[in-house]
C-alpha cells in the first residue's frame, strides 16, 4: 500500500474513531509529510525501515526551523509518536508495516516542576480588587485553576 493513501487513511481515523482536534491532525499530517519529503517520493509502507527510520531521524536532527539551526529533541519526537501512531494504525487495519514498538523516542531531559510557597499563593489571591465584580470574577478564576489543576484553555473552553 502507499504511504501517502494510507496516510490520508489515518488521518480521517483520528478525526473520525479517535476524536482527535484539527490542530493534532494537522500536526500529524505536517510530521508524516516530513517522511515524504525525506523519502523523496510517495514509498511503499513496506519501505519504512529501521534503516529508514534511522536515516529520517539523522535527517531530522540536521533540519533548521525559521527560528533556530536544528529541530529540538521534543519536536524530534513528535514526528516519531506521529509515525508510531501511524505504525499502529497499520497494524489494526492488517496493512504489513514495521512494529510501532520498533521506533525509539530520544531522551529527553524532563522539566523541573516548581511550585509556589504559602507567601507567593497569597500574594497571587491579594491581586484581584474584589471590591468590584472584575477582581471577584478573577479571585474565583484565580482560586479555581490553583485548586482543579486546570490548564487555561480548559477553563476558557
Amino acid at each position: 500500500m502507499r504511504f501517502s493513501k494510507a496516510k490520508t487513511d489515518f488521518l480521517e481515523y483520528l478525526e473520525i474513531e479517535q476524536n482527535r482536534s484539527q490542530k493534532t491532525i494537522r500536526n500529524y499530517d505536517h510530521y508524516l509529510t516530513r517522511l515524504l519529503d525525506f523519502a523523496g517520493n510517495d514509498i511503499q509502507i513496506s519501505d519504512i525501515t529501521p534503516e529508514l527510520v534511522r536515516k529520517w531521524r539523522l535527517w531530522l536532527n540536521r533540519l533548521g526551523t525559521n527560528v533556530s539551526d536544528e529541530l529540538g529533541k521534543s519536536t524530534l519526537n513528535y514526528h516519531l509518536i506521529a509515525l508510531r501512531s501511524f505504525l499502529k494504525f497499520c497494524a489494526k487495519r492488517d496493512i504489513t508495516a514495521l512494529p510501532a514498538d520498533k521506533i525509539e523516542l530520544a531522551r529527553t531531559k524532563r522539566k523541573q516542576v516548581t511550585f509556589l510557597n504559602e507567601d507567593e499563593l497569597g500574594r497571587l489571591f491579594s491581586q484581584p480588587e474584589i471590591t468590584k465584580e472584575a477582581g471577584l470574577r478573577d479571585r474565583a478564576i484565580l482560586e479555581l485553576l490553583f485548586s482543579s489543576g486546570l490548564r487555561v484553555s480548559e477553563l476558557v473552553g
